[in-house]
């Protein structure tokens, strides 16, 4: 009974270890790197992130998905389209490319054509995305109602 007490605290304690320094994976900076207009209400958008994994353990993007929102209404629909695998134990340079459906092309045009005029405070993110590490385990990040604003300065 001792020696399957002692294997388990041995296993937990090493379970655990290898996992401390996930909650410690710091975004460091985000860029928009390439916009492409697919059609009239359709996007890819390439995101450029520097991050740094101190954990022992590979990292990707498994799937994100969510709506982008203005005035409370939904605006457009985000898809991931494919993301890098981020390297453990080292700060690296990734990519990662969303798709953007317009819902609603007349609320873009009520909204002006200029982008840098729009307010990032008029929009809003309800987002769902399933963070993955080499050994197989998941975190699953929610948003809901968070200001595009405030999201760019948790970064």
């Amino acid at each position: 009974m001792m020696k399957r007490l002692f294997f388990f605290l041995l296993a937990f304690t090493l379970v655990l270890s290898g996992c401390s320094k996930l909650m410690e994976v710091q975004l460091r900076d985000v860029q928009i790197k390439s916009f492409e207009l697919l059609s009239t209400s359709s996007a890819n958008i390439e995101v450029e992130y520097v991050i740094h994994n101190p954990s022992s353990r590979e990292l990707f993007l498994d799937n994100a998905t969510g709506f982008l929102k203005r005035s409370g209404v939904n605006f457009a629909h985000v898809t991931l389209v494919s993301a890098d695998t981020v390297a453990a134990k080292r700060i690296s340079v990734n990519n990662v490319v969303f798709k953007l459906d317009i819902l609603d092309p007349l609320s873009l045009l009520s909204m002006g054509l200029n982008i840098s005029k729009w307010k990032y405070s008029d929009f809003k993110v309800d987002a769902r995305a399933v963070v993955k590490t080499s050994r197989g385990g998941r975190k699953v990040l929610k948003f809901k109602d968070m200001s595009i604003e405030s999201m760019l300065k948790r970064i």
